[in-house]
């Protein structure tokens, strides 16, 4: 599975032991929580039966009881984007997390149809309409803000689109996000011209995509958050991630307003 969403968890405890906290997909969703909050003690992550596995805390703070409940809610409401097969022989560690709000299109209803934030992406896209624009870098900005390696982040890149566009949404969303949340835009990051990429085949995508980012300025040593508004195969986002670890960043993150159903390209 390359897109996923926790579904439930239980945080419990019991008169005189520690805190609980157990979760399915837990080889996905157990370094995420680590990542989150490291300075939470607890024991390694033991699996479960019917692939749960469980973890007990140690002496955490009302404060970050209270984060990691949202944390988990969080990820139970996004999508969470991992690595897909035609995508991983290609890259490694690139790219340490990826969410979408949501899917483009509701899942088994024809004709297609948007689902909420689907359209409010369509929207700001195709019509630039100001109030989706608003409404998805208050999303995205929340998102961001229950997220603690996303708050963490030193600063905030768009994807960067091609020259010859004249609107490009990622832009106006990173700034929002930027304007929300005091997070930097980072350096300048521009992509060279090239033919559209959902027409060529896979292996030509990333070879396009592998000498086409450039950078004035510097990422060495930062947190770095990816804003895009679509993510299809994830080619775009993983090379983008790869070019920032390669010019020395010490994390990489994205996040997008949507996912589409389908993980692959042309091939």
């Amino acid at each position: 599975m390359s897109r996923l969403t926790l579904r439930w968890f239980n945080l419990t405890q019991r008169e005189g032991q520690d805190l609980c906290l157990k979760i399915p997909i837990g080889e996905i969703y157990a370094p995420i929580i680590d990542r989150a909050f490291p300075d939470i003690g607890h024991i390694d992550w033991r699996e479960g039966t019917q692939g749960t596995f469980f973890t007990y805390i140690k002496n955490i703070t009302p404060g970050d009881f209270d984060l990691l409940g949202d944390f988990l809610q969080l990820l139970g409401e996004i999508r969470c984007l991992t690595l897909t097969n035609h995508l991983a022989p290609h890259f490694r560690g690139d790219l340490d997390e990826a969410y979408a709000l949501d899917f483009n299109f509701q899942s088994d209803v024809f004709p297609l149809t948007y689902t909420e934030i689907g359209s409010l992406e369509h929207l700001a896209k195709e019509q630039q309409n100001p109030a989706a624009l608003a409404t998805l870098i208050a999303r995205l900005t929340e998102t961001v803000r229950v997220h603690p390696a996303f708050l963490r982040a030193e600063m905030v890149l768009p994807m960067p689109p091609r020259p010859s566009k004249n609107f490009h949404l990622p832009v106006k969303l990173a700034e929002g996000i930027s304007a929300e949340l005091g997070l930097p835009i980072g350096p300048r990051l521009t992509k060279a011209e090239h033919p559209k990429l959902r027409s060529l085949p896979l292996r030509q995508k990333l070879q396009v995509l592998e000498g086409a980012f450039s950078l004035e300025g510097s990422v060495e040593g930062n947190s770095v958050l990816i804003v895009d508004d679509l993510y299809q195969s994830g080619a775009s986002a993983w090379s983008l991630a790869k070019f920032l670890k390669s010019q020395g960043a010490k994390q990489v993150y994205a996040i997008a307003c949507v996912k589409s159903w389908r993980d692959t390209d042309n091939q």
